[in-house]
């Protein structure tokens, strides 16, 4: 088939398919990318056309250009698309038909193909933390500065699945007024050429957590706590301290005490040995000797009286022979005592 008649073909057909039913009666389908719009190079991309249960046949249509048609008697179609590299990437809509009528043509849809430039940096002012009805501005930029002119940025959310926002410029400042609760999730942004198909990597997620009441009060709050337990380490520190102390000046009195009220012997005060023990006198035999005649030493018996104008001096020569010995627990010898004469 020649070149000529294979256009006026394509021509004919593209006619055709822009007839559309009269007086607007078919309503407008949707389309949507599952899991997203926003698809890795390399990855797969899902697009469901849905439209009214009578319909009979789908058309996905990119950048206004006819792609695919599939007839099925269902309310939904689904496109899969390989996406090998950034030529898949571009604006999709879809149609239905019944009858020898079309619908018109549903809302745009951007397929963005990711990872051809570095990640950018997504980051929340005034922070993380936004009290409901507050207002939150997520600015994405790029951490490696590049030669591209034009930059779009777009703002994505996880489980959502096409861009929030889209803006142009070096700088990208997404702004969020009046956050509710349904807002708190994890973020990114993208960017890529103006005009162009090719897309960074994602940036780092960004946690956006959405409280009641005022986070400055709520950021606070821990700070007090942790004030609270350095109060409480301090003070017991303190009190384990002081009690110590007490407990040895305690001792250290004890000691002393002890040491004064103990009775020193004078031999320990002055180095001397201690005085010999007297010992008692033995009950049964004592010899005496008569100093004055020189008599021979004569046994008495033990009795209860003295003689008469006589006295008796005794004499522990036991200890006048140790000297300054210390006293044994052996019993001394016999006690000698000397007859002394009053004249």
């Amino acid at each position: 088939m020649s070149p000529t008649v294979s256009s006026l073909l394509c021509l004919g057909l593209c006619l055709s398919q822009q007839i559309t039913a009269p007086g607007g009666t078919l309503l407008r389908p949707s389309i949507r990318a599952v899991p997203s719009s926003v698809v890795p190079r390399g990855a797969d991309a899902h697009l469901y056309c849905q439209g009214p249960q009578e319909s009979r046949s789908f058309q996905l249509w990119k950048d206004e250009g006819f792609i695919l048609q599939k007839n099925l008697s269902s309310g939904e179609a689904e496109f899969h698309l390989k996406i090998e590299d950034a030529d898949e990437a571009g604006i999709y809509q879809c149609r239905y038909g019944q009858g020898p009528h079309w619908s018109e043509f549903s809302a745009p849809l951007q397929l963005v193909v990711t990872g051809f430039f570095s990640k950018p940096s997504l980051q929340g002012q005034p922070g993380t933390e936004v009290a409901i009805g507050d207002t939150v501005t997520l600015q994405c930029k790029e951490i490696v500065r590049s030669n591209i002119q034009n930059l779009t940025f777009f703002l994505l959310k996880t489980g959502v699945p096409t861009p929030l926002q889209s803006l142009e410029g070096k700088v990208a400042n997404f702004v969020l007024p009046s956050v509710k609760a349904e807002d708190a999730g994890n973020y990114s942004c993208i960017y890529l050429e103006k005009g162009k198909k090719r897309a960074s990597d994602h940036s780092d997620p960004l946690k956006l957590e959405v409280i009641e009441g005022d986070p400055g009060k709520r950021n606070a709050h821990p700070q007090r706590e942790g004030s609270r337990i350095i109060v409480i380490v301090a003070v017991g520190c303190v009190s384990i301290f002081l009690f110590l102390l007490v407990f040895l000046c305690h001792r250290h009195i004890q000691r002393r005490s002890s040491h004064r009220d103990t009775p020193k012997r004078p031999s320990d005060s002055l180095g001397y040995p201690p005085p010999p023990c007297l010992t008692s006198l033995p009950p049964e035999e004592t010899i005496y000797e008569e100093v004055s005649k020189g008599r021979p030493v004569e046994t008495w018996a033990s009795k209860s009286e003295d003689p008469q104008g006589v006295t008796y001096s005794q004499l522990n020569t036991a200890a006048l022979n140790e000297g300054q010995r210390a006293p044994t627990s052996t019993a001394p010898g016999p006690s000698i005592y000397a007859l002394l004469a009053l004249h």
